[in-house]
Parts: structure tokens; C-alpha cells; sequence
């Protein structure tokens, strides 16, 4: 499965799926983040409250820019290469 990121901006919640599988328990680990875990008791789902007041929006847009990036540049070197 690959790695499943949301945000709902209305509620400003930010949701990590890390796995399948239905969530048996949940933890919570401050007033604003909730992990789901799965029978093995294993982290399934991260939430994240107030996600943008974190800074965890500008986070994650900054990784996206810097991979795709990253991506880009092997594309172009891949074609240089070719040609």
C-alpha cells in the first residue's frame, strides 16, 4: 500500500495512512494528534488536529516541491543520457 496523505481544510486535519486495515484502538497522544492502530497494535493512521497551525502544511508542500524536484532532474540527466 502506498503512503495515503489528506487534509480536510475545513476541520484543518491532516490524515497519515501508513496501512491497510481496520483500526481496533485509538491513542491519543496530545489534545491534537490521534493514532489508530491496527489488531497487531501497530500505527495504521496518524491525525492531526489543527494541522496547519503545526506548520505541518508548509512542511509537507516544501517535501513535495523538493521531490518533485528531484524527480525532474533524473528525468533530465535520463534524457541526456539517451540522446
Amino acid at each position: 500500500m502506498d503512503l495515503i496523505i489528506r487534509y480536510d481544510p475545513k476541520a484543518d486535519i491532516l490524515v497519515i495512512k501508513l496501512r491497510e486495515g481496520a483500526i481496533k484502538d485509538e491513542e491519543l497522544l496530545d489534545s491534537d494528534v490521534v493514532l489508530g492502530l491496527d489488531k497487531e497494535g501497530r500505527i495504521a493512521v496518524l491525525e492531526i488536529w489543527e494541522a496547519s497551525k503545526r506548520g505541518l502544511l508548509k512542511a509537507l508542500v516544501d517535501l513535495a516541491s523538493e521531490r518533485k524536484e528531484v524527480a525532474e532532474l533524473i528525468l533530465r540527466e535520463a534524457h541526456a543520457d539517451s540522446a
